[in-house]
């Protein structure tokens, strides 16, 4: 039976089960997040197990990744996807919310493509039933639980990564650092050069340091991937 799902350099990611698919987002999140000497790696709302196993191919032999998610059939397709990557003895994936998880566990490195506009927003747009919605809808992760519970369980030098909207990076920063977690640094990403700046990867700390900002183009003005986005995510795409 033919998989269905998304071919890596070093491994495949099957994803027919989950509501959220392999996409661009997560992919440059992956790519641009560094577990640097990470020894525990906790990946919230983990799907189709992704961001978990990108970071298991380039975080230490030492490291521990663990992939959490409310939806018990995606956590089994992530367990399916560790079992067939070289990285799965690092791995362990549980249908847990992240509410339920000790605020006694510590991580290095809590990494999460969550949920971006609330449940108000889309049941204006008449789209509630649509599986694939409910998914970015921010039911029963609301960023500010979503905060707090990393606040509770980063490494005082730890590092929280995460993609959102560009219109909703803003509130999330402000949110983040009312509550004593700081954005250190930010990657605007544009389709193209000529288009604005549609989504940001962040990098945030429990310490106040000054943000690094850069910017990135998935296209140059050729409708080809550009340079820069070639060197992104060259360790994980076939293409580059």
């Amino acid at each position: 039976m033919e998989k269905k799902g998304f071919q890596f350099k070093r491994f495949f990611i099957e994803h027919t089960h989950c509501a959220m698919k392999v996409g661009t987002d997560s992919i440059m999140l992956g790519s641009w997040a560094d577990p640097n000497t990470s020894e525990n790696i906790l990946d919230i709302g983990t799907g189709s197990g992704l961001l978990a196993i990108m970071l298991a191919q380039k975080a230490s032999d030492n490291c521990r990744i663990y992939g959490i998610d409310i939806d018990p059939i995606a956590i089994e397709q992530a367990k399916l996807n560790a079992k067939n990557c070289p990285w799965y003895q690092q791995l362990l994936f549980e249908h847990r919310p992240l509410q339920a998880l000790s605020s006694k566990c510590s991580y290095d490195l809590i990494i999460s493509n969550p949920p971006y506009f609330p449940i108000n927003a889309a049941a204006n747009k008449k789209q509630s039933k649509n599986t694939r919605v409910h998914a970015r809808q921010t039911i029963t992760l609301e960023h500010q639980v979503l905060l707090a519970q990393v606040i509770k369980n980063l490494a005082i030098d730890g590092r929280f990564y995460c993609v959102l909207p560009f219109d909703v990076a803003l509130s999330f920063i402000e949110s983040a650092q009312s509550m004593g977690l700081f954005c250190i640094k930010e990657l605007q990403v544009s389709t193209t050069p000529q288009k604005l700046v549609t989504r940001v990867l962040l990098a945030f700390s429990l310490q106040s340091n000054p943000r690094v900002t850069e910017k990135i183009n998935i296209y140059n003005g050729l409708g080809e991937y550009s340079e820069e986005y070639g060197l992104l995510c060259k360790d994980y795409y076939l293409n580059f």
